[in-house]
């Protein structure tokens, strides 16, 4: 593994040191405040939503959540632990009164849950997954009737591009199709050098 491909493991799963550095980076990039808060204005958030973001980060998309959603429930779920400390870090009082939780583990932990919610989003996470089927599927299950997922990604590493992007755009909008949802469309955020796109879907 090159210096590259090390730098871009830790935005997947930020560890030690440099997923510190990584968070921080997460945290302060421009761009990536401007996903987090177009992501969020574009869910249609209600004052009483319960919310999931899966793949929080540094909590930057739970923050926005929580200023939408006074009376609602946001719950923070990540597989790095370095990620958490610093979401609840950044949202300690919505901790401290019980609006943010804040969960490590999986998806598949909360396949079989009870719990549901009326909003599910990520943000530069499903480009890191095979199974993207499995992904929707599991969203499926847990959102409630005319609940929205939202998909937001801008593709990193070697020569991004926006006709990666728009590709990437084709198989998500495929695979949501497939585990059901409907009134799928993408949205573009201009950004340099290539555009951010999301892909959204209701819960029939």
């Amino acid at each position: 593994m090159d210096l590259q491909d090390g730098i871009v493991a830790q935005f997947q799963y930020p560890h030690g040191m440099l997923g510190r550095m990584a968070g921080w980076v997460m945290a302060h990039r421009p761009s990536n405040r401007d996903r987090n808060r177009w992501t969020v204005d574009l869910l249609n958030v209600q004052p009483h939503d319960h919310i999931l973001e899966w793949g929080c980060g540094p909590g930057l998309g739970l923050q926005a959540c929580l200023a939408q959603a006074p009376h609602g429930v946001v719950l923070g779920l990540d597989h790095s632990q370095t990620m958490l400390k610093q979401a609840e870090a950044r949202n300690r009082a919505a901790v401290v009164d019980g609006r943010l939780q804040l969960r490590l583990g999986s998806l598949d932990e909360l396949s079989c849950s009870p719990e549901q919610f009326d909003k599910i989003f990520s943000v530069n996470v499903i480009q890191f997954l095979e199974d993207k089927l499995a992904v929707f599927k599991t969203f499926h299950t847990i959102l409630k009737p005319n609940g929205i997922v939202a998909t937001t990604y801008m593709p990193r590493g070697k020569n991004p591009s926006r006709a990666k992007a728009l590709a990437l755009a084709e198989e998500v909008t495929r695979q949501m199709e497939r585990a059901g949802f409907v009134r799928i469309r993408m949205e573009e955020l201009p950004l340099q050098p290539i555009p951010a796109v999301c892909i959204l879907g209701e819960q029939p």
